[in-house]
């Protein structure tokens, strides 16, 4: 019931395990194995295995590493993150380094975005 699963096709699904809600405030690193929605405020890192959604409400100051991210929020930190889906209400104030990278109308970042390849060359 909770946790990530895989469908038929192999592809993992993530489940929200986790809720930091619009009215609670975290001080400190937080680390999680699962997938975390937060609408609330973080100041500290998160290191996250699963995939992160910030709601709109959300604010993060801290840095961001995680598999999957998706921001409608605030985020005052560098980011590290396999996918992210920067939506048309999020903020981004930092450097992104991923692999995967989408962009809405509306959205805005202040940083350096690094993109890892998606190729590799043998010699």
């Amino acid at each position: 019931m909770f946790g990530n699963k895989k469908d038929e096709n192999g592809t993992v699904n993530h489940t929200i395990t986790t809720f930091i809600g619009e009215s609670a405030s975290f001080e400190g690193n937080l680390t999680a194995q699962a997938s975390i929605k937060v609408d609330g405020r973080i100041n500290g890192d998160m290191n996250i295995e699963g995939m992160i959604v910030l709601g709109e409400t959300a604010r993060i100051t801290g840095n961001v590493n995680t598999t999957e991210l998706i921001v409608y929020g605030h985020i005052d930190g560098n980011v590290n993150a396999t996918t992210l889906t920067l939506k048309s209400s999020g903020h981004i104030t930092g450097n992104i380094h991923v692999k995967n990278l989408e962009i809405e109308s509306g959205a805005s970042y202040q940083g350096h975005v690094q993109m890892q390849s998606t190729t590799s060359t043998t010699i």
